[in-house]
């Protein structure tokens, strides 16, 4: 059974966390202590990075290099989001969602949908209605600017994953079951070929009654706290 991490641990993982998904470098001791301002010695915390990397939350992708989550850190992370409350949705969010409250059939709510989200995530969108086959994707301009990207074998990879993606999706996932954004990161996904990446997938009402699925695909290091926060807004928004 997985020793119960300390409170400096969570706090020390969570800043790691935040740091490598907005800066995609691996995090050192010294960086972590100064931008969070942690009230521990960097040996302190270089100690407890080298506990978390043994406990598999962390890891250090070369000898010299500070360190990246894993799976399970990032797994940490979103459960421990769960218990905080969620941000108001910002001004232009709001805007892009009234658009979307607006739109008065299928094939124009999961265009405009997934091409909304795409900009606001910076992640592959796909928007649909799986009972009628039809869905809409965007984002890939997007999502290639990430620095994921540059590995070319990942890029191919990518690729073949979003020409058969719709269909994967009907075959993995039972959509009656969804409901809330739901985060698969990595191995967890039910999408083989996806286990590079990470994914959210949430069910939301329309404006015309039919339910919709949304699913965000991206690096192991997108956004979690934004885009979980940016699905549920929209199933608020779309329900009320």
């Amino acid at each position: 059974m997985p020793q119960e991490l300390s409170e400096r641990q969570k706090t020390i993982l969570d800043a790691v966390i935040r740091e490598y998904v907005a800066t995609a470098e691996p995090v050192a001791s010294e960086h972590v202590v100064r931008a969070y301002r942690l009230p521990h010695s960097p040996a302190t915390v270089r100690n407890e990075l080298l506990a978390l990397d043994e406990a598999g939350y962390l890891a250090q992708p070369h000898t010299s290099a500070g360190r990246v989550p894993t799976d399970r850190g990032y797994r940490f992370f979103i459960n421990r989001m769960a218990g905080t409350p969620q941000e108001p949705a910002a001004g232009r969010e709001e805007r892009a969602f009234q658009e979307i409250r607006e739109l008065g059939d299928p094939i124009e709510f999961a265009k405009h949908t997934s091409r909304i989200l795409a900009h606001l995530t910076r992640n592959f969108v796909i928007a649909g209605f799986p009972d009628e086959d039809l869905y809409y994707k965007s984002g890939l301009s997007e999502i290639m600017q990430e620095p994921e990207f540059t590995d070319r074998s990942l890029v191919h990879e990518f690729g073949m994953l979003l020409d058969v993606i719709e269909d994967e999706l009907t075959r993995a996932l039972d959509f009656s079951e969804l409901g809330e954004p739901l985060a698969f990161i990595g191995s967890e996904n039910p999408i083989r070929r996806a286990r590079r990446y990470s994914m959210i997938i949430s069910t939301t009402e329309t404006p015309f009654g039919k339910e919709s699925v949304i699913a965000l695909v991206g690096p192991k290091r997108m956004d979690y706290a934004h885009n979980l926060a940016l699905l549920r807004h929209l199933r608020q928004m779309l329900a009320a």
